[in-house]
């Protein structure tokens, strides 16, 4: 099965609702995020550079470094991150290329697949990463016997 949004994508949301929860506490070193999000340290650079050249996030080298969000999670959207890694999916191909398909004029299923995309979009640009914000207590996993 082809996932709508790629785990790469996924992670970066989930790192960004991570150092949400630690806003303002100053830079959270890479390898800590990667240990506590189950996230091996080569795609967690990978995410950090996308995020990077991006704004979203800054780092700071040397003993005291790390990784922190460049921008308030008040104001940065999933749509924000998940434009970042590069997102380009689309629900139909029809809804980026309608000119592949000669009943588009006419087509209820386009019109329907527009609209939802539309509305998915529009969620993602006003969900704000503040909404998603979790710490190191949010983490805690009670093992059952």
């Amino acid at each position: 099965m082809v996932s709508f949004i790629k785990r790469e994508f996924d992670y970066a949301l989930r790192m960004c609702a991570y150092l949400a929860g630690n806003f303002n506490q100053g830079p959270i070193p890479l390898p800590t995020i990667a240990q506590k999000l189950f996230i091996t340290r080569g795609i967690a650079h990978k995410i950090v550079h996308q995020l990077k050249k991006s704004e979203i996030i800054k780092t700071v080298q040397g003993k005291q470094g790390g990784v922190f969000l460049n921008r308030s999670p008040e104001e940065l959207s999933i749509y924000d991150v998940l434009q970042a890694m590069g997102f380009n999916a689309t629900l139909n191909e029809c809804v980026k290329k309608p000119q592949i398909c000669p009943l588009i004029v006419t087509c209820k299923i386009h019109l329907f697949f527009v609209k939802q995309e539309e509305d998915l979009i529009n969620e993602w640009k006003n969900r704000k990463i503040s909404e998603f914000a979790f710490s190191d207590g949010d983490l805690a996993v009670t093992v059952s016997s």
